[in-house]
C-alpha cells in the first residue's frame, strides 16, 4: 500500500510552482539520461502551463563533475536566476553550494536518488520519496515525482507517457503497474512482458541511446521531447539512427560478456573498451537478464561504490540500492577490483 507520510512536503512543491511569477527567472538542471530529460521536460511544460512562460535557461549535468559546478554558478549568477529547479541528482549532496545560491534564489530539488543530507531551509525543499511516502526511491522515478507535482497544479495528464518512459528507463515500474497498463491502453500500444521491446519502451532506448551515442545531442533530445505528442513522435524522429548504432554496440559488449567476464562467486568484473558511453544502459540489459541480481538487495551497490572509490582524486559514484556507477582515473583500477572483491566478501 503506498501511504503519503509527509503532505507538508507536497504542499511546499506545490506552492513553490503555483508562486513563479512572470518576472522569475528559471533555470531546470538536469542529469542526462532518460529520467533527467523526461523530468526536465515535465518540469518546463508544467511552468509553461501554469505562468504563459517558457523557463529562461536550461542546463544538462556535467557527467564528469557530478552535481552543481563552478560554471553552472556562474550562469545561475550571470543570468539572474530567482527559482532554480534541479531534476535526477542529489543536489543535496553539496549543502554549501545550495547555501550560495540561496542568497539569489529559491530552490526545488527534485529527486529519487540516495538522501545525502536532510538539509532544512525555508528557500529549499527536497522533493525526494524519502519524505512523503513509503516507496521504495529507487521505483518512485524523478520524472514520476515530477509529473505527480505537474498534475497537481495544472492539466498534465498528456504527459503521462513521458513519464511512463523514465519508469521503464530506470526499472522503476512495480508500484505503478495500473497506472502504466492505463498509460498503455491511452496510447494503443501493446503492454508485453518485456516492456523495453514495448514502443514506449522503445522511445526510452532512444534517448538513452542518443545520450550514450555523444552527452553533446542531450539538448536536441531535450529539444524532440518538448515538441512530441505521443510516443511515436520520438520513435520517427531523427534520433532513430544513434539507436541503431548503440544497439549494435551494445549486442556486442553482451556477447563479450558472456565470454570475458572475470567470476567471482556471484560477483562478475567486465571491463568495457568502447567508443560510446554503453556502460548504463548494459548494466541495465544484464540486470534484467539477471532480475534476481538486481533486486535480492543483499549489497546496497550505490554504497559499495562509494567506499571503493574513497580517497580516489576526482572520483565520483551514485545510484540505488540496486543499481549505481561510479567514474574513476583508470590508474585506480586494480585498487577499486581489489576494494570490490573485499567489500563485497564482506557485505
Amino acid at each position: 500500500m503506498n501511504t503519503i507520510t509527509n503532505p507538508q512536503t507536497l504542499e511546499r512543491v506545490d506552492n513553490f510552482l503555483r508562486n513563479i511569477t512572470k518576472q522569475d527567472k528559471i533555470c531546470i538542471i538536469h542529469d542526462t539520461d532518460p529520467d533527467g530529460v523526461c523530468s526536465a521536460v515535465i518540469m518546463a511544460k508544467c511552468i509553461e502551463r501554469l505562468h504563459g512562460k517558457k523557463i529562461d535557461v536550461r542546463i544538462p549535468l556535467d557527467k564528469k563533475q557530478y552535481g552543481i559546478t563552478d560554471k553552472m554558478m556562474k550562469k545561475i549568477k550571470s543570468k539572474k536566476i530567482t527559482k532554480l529547479i534541479t531534476t535526477d541528482f542529489s543536489a543535496e549532496h553539496n549543502i554549501p553550494i545550495l547555501k550560495e545560491i540561496e542568497k539569489q534564489a529559491e530552490i526545488l530539488v527534485v529527486d529519487h536518488h540516495k538522501l545525502y543530507a536532510d538539509y532544512k531551509s525555508d528557500k529549499t525543499i527536497l522533493y525526494k520519496p524519502q519524505y512523503f511516502t513509503n516507496i521504495e526511491p529507487s521505483t518512485y522515478c524523478t520524472a514520476k515525482l515530477a509529473y505527480d507535482a505537474a498534475n497537481r497544479v495544472v492539466d498534465a495528464s498528456d504527459l503521462d507517457w513521458v513519464a511512463a518512459t523514465a519508469c521503464i528507463a530506470d526499472i522503476a515500474t512495480a508500484p505503478w503497474k495500473e497506472w502504466l497498463s492505463n498509460v498503455f491502453k491511452k496510447y494503443k500500444v501493446k503492454m508485453k512482458k518485456e516492456l523495453f521491446q514495448t514502443d514506449i519502451g522503445q522511445v526510452a532506448a532512444t534517448i538513452s541511446s542518443t545520450e550514450v551515442y555523444d552527452v553533446k545531442l542531450v539538448p536536441q533530445c531535450y529539444d524532440v521531447f518538448y515538441k512530441a505528442k505521443k510516443p511515436k513522435d520520438i520513435l520517427t524522429s531523427k534520433l532513430g539512427k544513434y539507436k541503431k548504432i548503440i544497439d549494435k554496440e551494445l549486442n556486442k559488449n553482451l556477447a563479450l560478456f558472456e565470454k570475458k567476464a572475470e567470476k567471482h562467486k556471484e560477483l562478475r568484473i567486465y571491463e568495457l573498451v568502447s567508443l560510446y558511453r554503453v556502460h548504463s544502459p548494459l548494466s541495465t540489459i544484464l540486470g534484467l537478464k539477471h532480475p534476481h541480481k538486481r533486486h535480492d538487495r543483499k549489497i546496497a551497490v550505490n554504497n559499495l561504490l562509494e567506499k571503493a572509490i574513497k580517497g580516489f582524486a576526482g572520483a565520483n559514484a551514485g545510484g540505488h540500492a540496486p543499481a549505481a556507477g561510479a567514474g574513476f582515473h583508470k590508474k585506480y583500477l586494480s585498487t577499486f577490483k581489489h576494494r570490490i572483491l573485499r567489500l563485497s566478501e564482506q557485505a
